[in-house]
């Protein structure tokens, strides 16, 4: 009996000994929990603090960098403002003393002879070595008589000054300068920069004394009228008065060139891109480049008069010009008068109706080499 009970004493101490260790176990998860939770909210708390201060640092930083923007930008204004500012009052300043120049009157003395003008006539045309000199850019001073020197020859001077006072369109050389006359004053325009503005066709002009002069080498009648023709010619323009032809070949200026085709000369039309020239057919033919050449009757247009001795455009019949369809506008190719040249009347060629050719620029009956040859022409009367 007292055996058991010990034996039964003996269980329940051990039970009670587990179970304070349980106990305790517990009591330290417990207290584990309670360290990692506080832990956690103290990582939290201190997360929380360093997303404060990176904001606040971001923020403070965006306005501290906003600020300099700002002040930069007010200074960068000032800056501007100062710029704009002094180059008003220096175009003010410039202004000023180029008006006192425009209004007042300029004294010029070329070679001895005495001009009276303006600022505004002396620059009127720009790339000029009057423009340049009183453009206002360049310190002038007068002579003692108030006269801005130049050291041309001054007999033609006044022939600059009219120019310069009248509209380029409206100016027309005097035609009774003697030839020598002429060369002097193309030597005084070339030194002023006026000589292209002022004798525009010098070149065809040449061209023209050219074929004249061979002309009354040659002494025939047939020669020397087609000469003369050719030489009232030398610059023209040709088109339909009606819109039948294309716009690149409506109204063209052609101006005469020295190059010879077929024993006639060729005309350029500006822009360089067409020709007139006569073909072998003894035509006169439009066409590229490609076409003008010896024996060549190919082109654009031409026309169907067929005299050896008409070699120049003016002389040829207006109503005898024919165009392809590459020249002909499509609205009006369909609807055409076709050229009938071939037995069965299908022709890719059509009349060029109301065309009309103008002269712009040719040698005057006053020139030496048209008198000449007028002269000669007279004579075989």
């Amino acid at each position: 009996m007292p055996k058991r009970l010990r034996d039964n004493g003996g269980d329940d101490s051990e039970s009670d000994e587990q179970n304070d260790a349980e106990n305790e176990d517990e009591a330290l998860r417990d207290t584990l929990r309670a360290v990692n939770a506080s832990v956690a909210a103290a990582r939290r708390r201190g997360g929380e603090e360093s997303a404060r201060l990176m904001a606040e640092a971001t923020a403070a930083a965006k306005v501290t960098a906003e600020a300099t923007a700002t002040r930069i930008e007010v200074e960068e204004m000032k800056r501007v403002v100062e710029q704009d500012r002094a180059a008003l009052e220096a175009e003010k300043a410039s202004m000023e003393k180029a008006h006192t120049f425009q209004n007042s009157t300029i004294v010029l003395s070329v070679g001895g002879h005495r001009f009276e003008t303006s600022r505004q006539t002396l620059t009127s045309v720009s790339g000029t070595y009057l423009a340049s000199m009183f453009s206002g850019r360049f310190p002038l001073t007068p002579n003692a008589e108030g006269a801005y020197f130049i050291d041309r020859d001054g007999r033609h001077f006044h022939y600059v000054l009219n120019f310069l006072r009248d509209p380029v369109e409206r100016y027309k050389l005097n035609s009774d300068l003697t030839e020598g006359q002429r060369e002097e004053l193309m030597v005084e325009l070339e030194y002023f920069g006026l000589l292209d503005r002022m004798l525009p066709y010098l070149a065809q002009e040449r061209v023209g004394q050219s074929l004249l002069g061979r002309a009354c080498v040659d002494g025939t009648r047939r020669a020397l009228e087609t000469a003369v023709a050719q030489a009232r010619a030398l610059v023209f323009e040709m088109g339909s008065t009606t819109p039948f032809l294309a716009e690149k070949f409506q109204d063209l200026r052609w101006v005469i060139t020295d190059r010879v085709v077929n024993g006639s000369p060729v005309w350029a039309a500006v822009g360089g891109k067409y020709f007139m020239f006569r073909s072998k057919r003894q035509m006169m033919v439009v066409g590229l480049a490609r076409h003008c050449v010896e024996g060549s009757y190919y082109g654009y247009m031409y026309n169907t008069e067929k005299d050896a001795d008409v070699a120049a455009s003016m002389a040829l019949p207006s109503d005898k010009w024919v165009s392809c369809f590459r020249t002909t506008l499509a609205s009006h190719y369909a609807s055409a008068r076709r050229v009938e040249d071939s037995p069965t009347g299908r022709s890719g060629w059509v009349y060029v109706p109301e065309m009309r050719i103008t002269a712009v620029h040719g040698l005057h009956d006053g020139d030496p080499a048209m008198s000449g040859a007028l002269r000669q022409l007279a004579a075989l009367a």
